[in-house]
């Protein structure tokens, strides 16, 4: 990809925390929050469609659970060489990544593909799902699949960090650590800022905050990373970041829980976190490993309004360490 003046231009906007103008783009060029993307990534950017069309097949009176497996299983918006990527393949240990990209998760589930079971179940309605509402199965899904965006976040991290310290590090923006950088923002981000991780962080306390922060992380390393060195200390914030998104969105929704007025929103509440914990149990187990038990009793089956705000409270003190 040729390293144009409006590239340079929009890739030194960025650098300042300043939003790129339509005539500074170009046509491939995706920009928010003062980020602008050095790497072709719209196709990337276009994965959280698939949970949108997911949730959107689940959303009728009569659930359209085969064509959310389908896409869930075979993908409908990533196109990618000759195949088409997709929300279950990712989970289901991607590229025989995730012991690497999330140790601590892998461990506590001792299942690399720790995941993607639990989604196949919510959407066929076995195992633990067998016989649960419709309305809490979908909830499940609704956290999960945005938990598996928020995990393929963290594994593009990764992957930039491992191509920029390679014996032969890759630069290039095709394929390269600069492209994998981009791809956490591509992924994050969602079409147009829609059906992902920046969206539902916009709809929960402090979560506004948490965008910014990582966008700016992102816009102040990708120079480093256009320079051929690596970004450390700005991964580091992505990182921490990363996790601070995962842990907002499941507090959120323990709060729901918590708040609940009956039995069946109280279910729908923990379930909904219960997917979201596919994500933030790798937070937790980093900053908290100790309260892991106490989060986990707490969503057991319809969740217990006992424990709930024990598990609130655990969640808010790992957050504290974060410095929120």
């Amino acid at each position: 990809m040729r390293k144009s003046t409006a590239l340079i231009t929009a890739i030194g906007l960025s650098v300042f925390g300043l939003s790129a103008t339509a005539d500074t783009l170009e046509d491939w060029q995706l920009s928010h929050g003062g980020f602008v993307t050095a790497s072709d990534v719209r196709p990337h950017n276009g994965l959280p469609q698939d949970r949108a069309d997911i949730l959107s097949a689940l959303s009728t009176d009569s659930p359209d659970w085969a064509r959310a497996l389908t896409v869930y299983t075979w993908g409908a918006n990533f196109p990618w060489r000759d195949m088409t990527h997709s929300l279950g393949r990712f989970a289901d240990n991607y590229n025989g990544a995730m012991p690497a990209v999330l140790p601590h998760s892998v461990a506590h589930w001792d299942d690399a593909s720790f995941a993607v079971g639990p989604v196949y179940s919510a959407l066929a309605g076995t195992g633990a799902f067998y016989q649960l509402p419709a309305a809490a199965r979908i909830a499940f899904v609704d956290g999960a699949t945005l938990a598996t965006i928020v995990n393929w976040t963290r594994f593009e991290l990764a992957m930039s960090e491992r191509k920029a310290l390679a014996a032969e590090p890759n630069w290039a923006l095709t394929n390269g650590s600069p492209k994998n950088w981009n791809e956490i923002f591509a992924f994050h981000w969602g079409p147009e800022g829609q059906h992902s991780v920046y969206q539902a962080l916009e709809a929960v306390s402090g979560g506004a905050e948490v965008n910014a922060a990582l966008y700016t992380a992102l816009a102040e390393g990708q120079p480093h990373l256009l320079e051929e060195r690596w970004a450390e200390d700005d991964a580091a914030r992505v990182d921490a970041l990363l996790h601070e998104g995962a842990l907002r969105l499941f507090h959120a929704a323990l709060a729901a829980a918590e708040g609940a007025n009956d039995d069946d929103a109280r279910t729908r509440a923990v379930l909904h976190a219960r997917g979201l914990w596919l994500a933030a149990a790798a937070a937790m187990l980093a900053l908290a490993p100790s309260e892991v038990d106490t989060v986990e009793t707490a969503l057991d089956g319809s969740g217990d309004p006992a424990l709930l705000p024990f598990a609130s409270e655990a969640v808010a003190e790992a957050l504290a360490q974060l410095g929120s």
